[in-house]
C-alpha cells in the first residue's frame, strides 16, 4: 500500500481510504491512478454522459476546465455529464471537440 501510494503521489492514509471506499479520488489524481493500475477503474462508458465523465477523469480535468475546452458553461457541461441533459444536435460539435482533447 505504501509503495502504491508513493507511486501515485499520495499519502498512504489516502490510499487506505480509497481501498475502503471511504473517499473518492480527486479528479486530478485519476491520470496517476490509471497509469499505476494500467487500466481505467470504472465500467466501460455507455451513455454520452459517462463518456464525458470518463474522458474528463482520464485527463484529470475539472468540470470548469472541461467546459472551457468544449466551449460551454460549467452548468451545461455538468448536466450533460450527469445525464440530466442530452446534447442537442447543434451542440454535438462541442462534445466532439472535448472528446478529441488529448491534453
Amino acid at each position: 500500500m505504501i509503495d502504491a501510494a508513493q507511486i501515485v503521489g499520495i499519502d498512504p492514509k489516502t490510499w487506505m481510504w480509497w481501498e475502503r471506499d471511504e473517499r473518492e479520488p480527486y479528479v486530478h489524481q485519476y491520470p496517476a491512478i490509471i497509469r499505476y493500475l494500467a487500466y481505467e477503474p470504472w465500467p466501460e462508458p455507455v451513455t454520452s454522459g459517462e463518456q464525458l465523465l470518463a474522458h474528463r477523469r482520464r485527463h484529470g480535468l475539472s468540470i470548469k476546465r472541461a467546459a472551457e475546452i468544449a466551449g460551454v458553461d460549467e452548468g451545461t457541461f455538468g448536466r450533460w455529464e450527469s445525464g440530466e441533459w442530452k446534447p442537442q444536435p447543434r451542440s454535438l460539435p462541442l462534445v466532439a471537440r472535448f472528446l478529441d482533447y488529448s491534453g
